[in-house]
Formats: C-alpha cells, sequence, structure tokens
C-alpha cells in the first residue's frame, strides 16, 4: 500500500512541477521522495520509474489527442519509427529517468546515514 502511495504521489508532484519548472523536474522529485521517504534504492528505482512511466504515458496522450498526432508523427518520421515505437520510446526515457532519480535520492540517504554512523 505504501508503495502505490508513493507512485501517486511521486507521480502528482512530478506533474505539478512540470508547470512550473523544467522537464529535468521528473528525475528531482524521485529524488527527494526517496531521501525523504528514506526508501531502499530497488524500491525507489521502481517506484520513479512506475510513477514518472505513467505519468509522461498521461502527458503524451492528452497533448497528442489535442493536435490529433501531428507533431508526434513528424517526429517519428524524422527518426525511421512509426508512431506507436515512438510513442514508447519516450515514456521509456522518461521512465528511466524517474527511475534512476529515485535510485539517486536512496544511494545518497544511505551514504549519509552510512557516514552519520562512522
Amino acid at each position: 500500500m505504501r508503495q502505490l502511495i508513493t507512485i501517486i504521489i511521486t507521480a502528482l508532484l512530478a506533474w505539478l512541477a512540470s508547470y512550473s519548472f523544467a522537464w529535468w523536474m521528473v528525475a528531482v522529485i524521485p529524488f527527494l521522495i526517496a531521501v525523504v521517504w528514506q526508501q531502499r534504492a530497488g524500491w525507489a528505482f521502481v517506484n520513479g520509474f512506475i510513477s514518472i512511466g505513467l505519468l509522461w504515458l498521461y502527458l503524451i496522450l492528452r497533448m497528442d489527442n489535442a493536435n490529433e498526432q501531428l507533431l508526434s508523427n513528424r517526429m517519428a518520421q524524422l527518426f525511421g519509427l512509426g508512431y506507436p515505437p515512438f510513442t514508447a520510446v519516450n515514456i521509456l526515457l522518461g521512465a528511466l529517468i524517474g527511475g534512476l532519480g529515485g535510485w539517486s535520492g536512496a544511494s545518497m540517504w544511505k551514504l549519509f546515514k552510512q557516514k552519520g554512523q562512522a
């Protein structure tokens, strides 16, 4: 249950941050969540991966519906891909960025925890 709450909170905070800050906040939010909630590295990666992946899926589909996939289809043609693989690659990249942000946060928390015990 805690993992589901973490995923929802991470996605909501990243979504809110995307209105005021740059795209790379999708790495900072899972980082901060992992530090504040003192997550283990594996769970921090999974939580960041799933939350940001689902967020980018939602945002991509919402924006593509607004313009009938014109821009995405043109970008996919530039890369020699179809629309579905291009969308999947974008979602995977976002999910990896979120997962690595969470993993980095958990690793930093673990590092400072070990330094405090020494």
